[in-house]
């Protein structure tokens, strides 16, 4: 029996889509549950049976635990749908959401579009079990990191995680990751006047085409430019998406194609494969140094794939001024920062001029050229997306697990490696410099060493950093402009990017599934954690101050929900991307590990002393 085809050729089976289905109604009852949107209730006689009762009389029932973050870990071959006294399987992921959609107030267009983006969801999902149904974790671990991409199932805290409205079959086995596609890139000529582009000093124009194009395709592109008359004087060579080329840039730019502003060139160089988050594409064969950010319009995970233009006058100095930090402090050794080597942008000439118009118009047309991890990794060094811990193999096990017990270390030892060359640096950053990341599994990529962590890369600066509003004297050397263009955030702002971007949206994922896989108790995760950022705050005193400014352990921190955000917000144009909303607060982990840390302390203290007395 089948339930349609799978992408890529043969049949989804019924228990398959059954799995993957049952396994979205956990995800999503489990996240509109920690934001606060559902409100399962557990029975009187046993507290791990939870009933979530719906409208018109519909129940869910499953198993679950609640964790420390206060979500619950749900079991998805428990879940039972109950309507009109009769129970049965749950196994209709959109179905799901009608049921939920009153309780949740969900008006029926952002309903309908939503739905579209969960079955986009389980298609995907269906292909990416299909092409994992029979590899091991050391067979994945194997895999270098463009690669493993291919396998990895999407953000954690998003049911949508694959949405990728305004593309069908054809465009996920062409351009999605899971396909492992390979795709070659469509390049124009672009009016330089009507370009924002920059790069970083001694870096030639020639070489961002030189790492895409090998020789013979590099004097193919430039015959095309003879034959086109493109002047390299008045022209810049520009990589588009060939999506984006077909079905954005030759519609909406038709009028600066038809002027001679931008001038088609046609499809050139060496393949390259997509990564998690679409848009950014790294080069097939190993080798390649740079990594392509290209404007991408379609809706994947609540937003809309393009480029903005405001910060291409920034990206290559701020990067490389946090390359700079990396290299001089010793508190950040280790720390990789990918930097943005160049960027360029073409604004629309028509939507730009329209005040607060929808942003996904004015993102259409802009690429940057930023490091690959491949070419910054030292010998004996492997990178793995952060994201890919959570990657369950053929048999279930997280690769978090599978390090874990490779490694020689008990967990713990290992967990504080990783936190080390993760926690650390990042709020290194917001202490010393003010800088705040919002690092979540997909822009940060752990470095290992015999499956050890050893350290960490950073990218995405453009959108996922933003700076304290207070003068720090340390980042009073930031290249011009920055400051200015950068969001001014107050401290409580970008302690909750480390806090829900960092720990609440990855490691409350990474912590339940060392508990589930290993057994290590989430108050040890979070002790651990613990532990090395109050030796970190130890060995810089002099950062007294800024500790208590961006203070990690508070009683309780701020619950940020953005699965709510999408559903209230429906899909209606805007000129921001969505932001969060906040709901009632969260009891801190790390303040719960923290304080029985130390009263384990004072307890060998007192017990020490009462054997002195004696």
């Amino acid at each position: 029996m089948s339930a349609g085809p799978l992408p890529g050729g043969g049949p989804v089976t019924a228990p398959l889509w059954l799995d993957l289905n049952r396994a979205l109604i956990a995800k999503t009852i489990a996240e509109l549950a920690f934001e606060e949107a559902l409100a399962p209730e557990p029975t009187e006689r046993d507290a791990t049976q939870w009933l979530l009762r719906l409208d018109e009389g519909i129940a869910y029932r499953f198993r679950a635990e609640r964790r420390i973050w206060g979500n619950l870990a749900i079991d998805p071959e428990s879940l039972v749908r109950v309507a009109a006294d009769r129970a049965c399987p749950a196994g209709d992921a959109a179905g799901f959401l009608v049921d939920a959609s009153r309780v949740l107030e969900i008006a029926p267009a952002t309903l309908c579009t939503y739905i579209a983006e969960v079955l986009s969801t389980l298609v995907a999902d269906a292909r990416i079990a299909a092409l994992g149904r029979d590899i091991t974790g050391p067979a994945l671990l194997a895999l270098s990191d463009r690669i493993l991409q291919a396998y990895l199932d999407g953000h954690p805290k998003a049911p949508a995680s694959k949405g990728r409205i305004g593309w069908g079959l054809a465009e996920f086995e062409a351009y999605a990751p899971e396909f492992q596609p390979e795709i070659r890139l469509f390049w124009v000529a672009a009016d330089r006047a009507a370009c924002r582009f920059d790069r970083e000093p001694g870096l030639a124009e020639a070489d961002l085409v030189a790492d895409a194009l090998a020789e013979p395709e590099r004097a193919r592109l430039a015959a095309a430019c003879r034959a086109r008359g493109v002047d390299p004087e008045r022209f810049l060579l520009l990589p588009v998406h060939p999506w984006q080329w077909q079905n954005r840039i030759v519609l909406h730019f038709a009028g600066e194609i038809a002027a001679g502003r931008l001038v088609p060139l046609g499809t050139f160089g060496r393949a390259y494969r997509p990564l998690q988050s679409l848009r950014t594409l790294a080069r097939a064969e190993s080798g390649g140094r740079l990594d392509v950010k290209l404007a991408l319009t379609i809706l994947n995970t609540s937003a809309w794939r393009g480029v903005p233009g405001k910060y291409m006058a920034i990206g290559p100095a701020f990067s490389a001024w946090l390359a700079d930090m990396a290299a001089r402090d010793p508190a950040l050794a280790g720390t990789v920062i990918l930097r943005e080597r160049a960027g360029a942008f073409y604004p629309h000439p028509v939507y730009e001029r329209i005040a607060d118009a929808p942003y996904q118009y004015r993102e259409m047309l802009g690429v940057i050229w930023r490091d690959g991890i491949e070419g910054r990794l030292e010998p004996g060094t492997a990178a793995l997306m952060m994201g890919a811990l959570l990657k369950a193999d053929a048999q279930g096990r997280p690769l978090v697990g599978i390090l874990v017990a490779r490694s020689g270390l008990g967990a713990e030892a290992w967990l504080e490696r990783l936190f080390d060359h993760v926690a650390v640096p990042l709020y290194h950053f917001l202490c010393r410099y003010g800088v705040g990341f919002i690092a979540h599994g997909q822009n940060v990529t752990l470095i290992l060493r015999d499956g050890v962590p050893c350290g960490v890369a950073l990218k995405d600066f453009q959108g996922d950093a933003d700076l304290v509003d207070q003068d720090f004297p340390e980042s009073q050397d930031l290249p011009p402009g920055v400051r200015e263009t950068l969001l001014r955030r107050p401290a409580a702002h970008l302690l909750q990017h480390l806090q829900t971007g960092h720990f609440a949206s990855l490691l409350r994922f990474v912590s339940d599934a060392l508990l589930r896989d290993q057994g290590v108790p989430e108050i040890a995760f979070y002790g651990a954690l613990a532990r090395v950022l109050r030796r970190y705050q130890a060995r810089h005193p002099d950062l007294a101050d800024r500790f208590h400014l961006f203070d990690l352990f508070t009683p309780t921190v701020p619950r940020v929900c953005i699965n709510r955000v999408r559903l209230a917000l429906g899909y209606g144009d805007s000129n921001l991307r969505p932001v969060p909303r906040l709901g009632s607060d969260l009891i801190n982990p790390l303040h719960r590990a923290d304080s029985a840390a130390a009263a384990r302390a004072a307890s060998r203290t007192g017990s020490q002393a009462g054997l002195l007395a004696s």
